[in-house]
């Protein structure tokens, strides 16, 4: 499955700087989202939001539900 058919909620920028990220980048940087109950994690229902200096991940830790972020800079 396309890792950009797995997110909710995302504006268009925001997708399109994703979309330039290489695939096997996209699963490990999803894979690796820090949960405050679980440590490190793999973030589910996630949305992917345009931020100046980068991209936000923002969805819910798979292992417990609770929310959690990851931001990724920009180049």
């Amino acid at each position: 499955m396309n890792v950009v058919d797995q997110c909710r909620s995302s504006d268009m920028e925001g997708l399109k700087k994703w979309a330039k990220i290489p695939v096997d980048i996209q699963q490990r940087l999803l894979q690796n989202v820090f949960c405050s109950k679980c440590g490190v994690t793999t973030i589910v229902d996630y949305g992917i939001q345009n931020d100046q200096f980068g991209l936000v991940l923002q969805g819910h830790c798979k292992k417990c539900g609770e929310s959690v972020a990851r931001f990724v800079e920009n180049d």
